[in-house]
């Protein structure tokens, strides 16, 4: 278990290389769709375009937050917490860590977006769906931010008062 011991310098190696994959994760090639023998392929970035062409705001909203900005925002956190980019006090980064924890269930969601797309254009006989290396990116980025979520050395941060923690309300 020694190599799941919390260390920054890790933590900020898995962060980074999340938020390297992430990008060709949402702009390569998500998936093949072939109906009666022509193959079209989709990124994230395609799917998000269609959907607001569509004007299909809900799944929308939903895609945009989930599959975008909660993954790109959690790992830049782990970044600011697990080096000194940012110059935050232990206090900052306490609430700043705990807010990412709160939030990080919900960018799972993504992964249930991209299975229920993948299972509703999958037609027996109608429809084929392949993935493409775009979702290796994007779910090896979803590994890396678990990992570095998990090397975070929280031990360093100062818990604030029960009190005054502004935060408490998440918990």
């Amino acid at each position: 278990m020694g190599i799941l011991r919390p260390n920054n310098a890790n933590a900020s190696t898995c962060a980074t290389l999340g938020l390297a994959l992430l990008i060709p994760g949402l702009i390569g090639p998500f998936m093949a769709v072939e109906t009666m023998g022509q193959v079209s392929r989709y990124s994230i970035l395609d799917l998000i375009l269609r959907l607001s062409t569509e004007k299909q705001w809900t799944l929308l909203a939903i895609v945009v937050l989930f599959s975008t900005l909660f993954p790109i925002i959690k790992l830049i956190f782990m970044i600011v917490l697990s080096t000194t980019v940012v110059p935050l006090t232990s206090r900052q980064c306490h609430m700043l860590y705990v807010l990412t924890e709160k939030t990080a269930r919900f960018s799972m969601v993504d992964v249930m977006v991209v299975a229920l797309m993948v299972v509703a254009l999958k037609v027996d006989g109608f429809a084929s769906v392949d993935i493409g290396w775009g979702t290796i990116c994007f779910f090896t980025s979803v590994l890396f931010s678990l990992l570095a979520g998990l090397l975070v050395d929280v031990n360093q941060f100062e818990r604030p008062e029960h009190g005054d923690d502004p935060i408490k309300s998440l918990t």
